[in-house]
């Protein structure tokens, strides 16, 4: 059974019509290459936490100049209001410790936001961004940023 016609999503999904005959010979290869099914598919899902932490997010990223290595993607999310001592002004930029070691590449970055006057907003480069020590983010509301979830998607050497 397939639960989408996109070739991209069929592959990371499993057959839920599957059969198992325990009296056919073939009984063991077919439940073995079920259950590889099962792993690859398991372990391919992106991992959806978005915590104050360090996490792997199981995301695989390619390697420039070689594009049949795969690297590990690690994500960390950063409540910047509370590490940067309250709201960030109008035209103002919070400047905070990342904590990130051995930071590589960015994959994915972006600040979601509320202003005083309770918009939601994502701010982007050059906007947010980190660099080796800190990330940044600079208000361009024309009111107080009064919450500022910061979330950095990267690679590390």
């Amino acid at each position: 059974m397939s639960f989408s016609s996109d070739i991209p999503l069929q592959s990371n999904q499993l057959a839920s019509d599957v059969i198992f005959d325990v009296k056919k010979e073939e009984f063991n290869d077919i439940l073995n290459i079920q259950y590889r099914r099962i792993v690859d598919s398991v372990n391919s899902k992106e991992g959806a936490y978005y915590l104050l932490r360090e996490l792997a997010n199981f995301k695989q990223i390619f390697t420039l100049n070689n594009p049949q290595k795969n690297r590990n993607s690690y994500r960390k999310t950063l409540d910047i209001i509370s590490l940067n001592g309250g709201v960030i002004a109008p035209a103002a930029t919070a400047t905070v410790a990342h904590g990130i070691s051995n930071l590589s590449d960015s994959v994915l970055i972006y600040c979601s936001c509320k202003n005083s006057g309770g918009q939601l907003f994502t701010l982007v480069y050059p906007d947010a961004y980190i660099d080796a020590t800190n990330a940044v983010v600079t208000n361009i509301s024309a009111s107080n940023i009064t919450q500022a979830m910061f979330v950095a998607e990267y690679t590390k050497n």
